[in-house]
Order: C-alpha cells, then structure tokens, then sequence
C-alpha cells in the first residue's frame, strides 16, 4: 500500500504545520510528499523546510509564483510536483491540500479501503469544519470526494487521463472514472477537518460564481443546476445568488466548455435520474 502525496500550498502559514504534523504523525506514510509553493510571502517555504530537514521523505519545490486560477492553476501545480517525485511506482496517487487536521490512521483507513474494494478508483475522507468546542461536517454533495484530499488508484488515474486543468476538475475526475466502471465515493465516518472553509479566502459570492462557471463548464443540465443552487442558497444566500450568476453569465458569454460530447451526455443522463429519485421521495 504505497503512495505518493502532493501538495499545492501559497501563504498557508496559518495552517501548514498542522497538516505537516498530521502527515508525519501518520502510521502509514508516503513513500514521498512533494510540497509546491506557488510564491508564498509569508513563512510557509520556512516552516515547510524545517520539517523536511527531519524528514527525508518531504521535499519542498518551490516556484516564484503566479496569479490564481480556480482549478486549472491548482491542477499545473499538481502536476508540476507529480513530475519533480521520484517515487513513480507508488500503488497510489494523492492530491492533498495545505489546510487540514486528521488523525494518525488517517491514511491507513484510505488505503485499506481501497485495497477491499477493488472496483474504487478514487477515495476520499468526510469534511469537518470546527464549531466552538466541536465538529461540524462541511456540506458537500453526496458522495461527493473531496478535492482537498483525493486518493486515486493508479490505474483509475491513468485510465481517466489524469486531472483536466479546469474548474471542476474534482467532480471531472469522478465522473470520467464511473464512466470507465470505476467507483469514486468517500469513506464514511473518516474525519478530515478543514481549517478553512471551502471560499473562505475568496467570499462566499465569489466561491459561488466560480463553482457556477465550473458547472457550466462541466455541462450541468440547466433544471439540476438551478435545483441545486436553490438548496445552495438556502444555507448561503450569497453562495447560491454567486452560483446562478456566475453559471447564466458564462451561458449567454457562452463560454469554452469541456470538449466532450460522451461526457455531457453522461453527466446529465445521471443528473436527471438523480432528479426523479427526488421528486419520488416528494
């Protein structure tokens, strides 16, 4: 059960050393975590490094930076790190954000559930958020794996391209994975606690137009798309106002979207089945 972890951080000194300890803690670790600093102006390539002086397995690329682009900069960064490992023949690859807390069986429990599920290409822990003196679970979509920490099998990795370099890239993944029959699902009840909400640094309008552009992207059906940023603004108001302006802003732009017929049909034939089921709860 081997792996190799990657993680894009820019200005994450707040956070990072408690992502650093968490890993370091970890019974099963990677074979190599390759840490990219996209720039960063505060300590995080300091604090980075200290870890990596006592820790041979981390390594820090460091990058003179460059503006951010939701989802497709990530991506480049990703791969920029994935390219620097010299660990290429680990069983499994991760994407692992500079932001989170988990425990030290972590990523014992990831692997070991895919290693009994054969038919998983992509795994994933549950989102928490801290709330006074508790957890309180991120709201994501069901089944949902979370773009901060994504486990892929190799070979699901391969077969599905990689990651496209675009907005939505975490839900692309999945669904180019269930089209070639493999599962993509989290694994229930494992914690990860995100340390900054997802939009946080943005704004909640803000996150939400990105996340509406990236559905257009995807080729969301209008009918699903507008059912799930009404749930969406039931919860943020600004979130879901952001998704629907930023998704009918790229349609009548008519802005690029993802160049692939199969996927689209695939994507929305699943979105309104998804549809029915719920209007048969009604």
């Amino acid at each position: 059960m081997s792996y190799v972890a990657i993680t894009p951080v820019k200005n994450e000194e707040a956070y990072i050393a408690q992502t650093l300890e968490s890993m370091v803690s970890q019974r099963v670790k990677p074979v190599e975590w390759v840490i990219v600093d996209d720039g960063s102006k505060d300590r995080t390539p300091q604090i980075v490094e200290e870890y990596c002086a006592q820790h041979p397995w981390i390594r820090l690329l460091r990058l003179p930076g460059s503006p951010r682009v939701r989802g497709g900069h990530i991506v480049g960064l990703f791969y920029k790190g994935l390219s620097a490992a010299r660990a290429s023949t680990c069983d499994y690859i991760v994407k692992l954000d500079g932001d989170l807390s988990f425990e030290p069986d972590f990523f014992e429990r990831l692997l070991q559930h895919m290693e009994m599920n054969p038919g998983l290409g992509i795994t994933s822990g549950v989102s928490y958020l801290r709330s006074g003196s508790g957890l309180m679970e991120e709201r994501s979509a069901r089944g949902h794996t979370l773009g901060a920490c994504k486990v892929y099998r190799r070979r699901c990795f391969d077969e599905i391209g990689g990651l496209m370099p675009a907005m939505g890239w975490d839900g692309i993944d999945e669904i180019k994975a269930q089209m070639r029959d493999w599962g993509a699902e989290p694994v229930p009840g494992l914690k990860v606690i995100h340390l900054r909400p997802e939009g946080a640094a943005k704004g909640a309008f803000k996150s939400g137009m990105e996340r509406g552009r990236g559905s257009w992207f995807m080729g969301y059906h209008p009918l699903f798309f507008l059912v799930r940023a009404a749930k969406c603004a039931l919860r943020s108001p600004l979130d879901g106002i952001g998704m629907t302006i930023g998704y009918f802003r790229a349609l009548f732009k008519r802005d690029a979207r993802i160049d692939d017929p199969e996927f689209i049909r695939y994507l929305r034939q699943s979105q309104i089945k998804r549809l029915l089921l719920l209007r048969n709860r009604v």
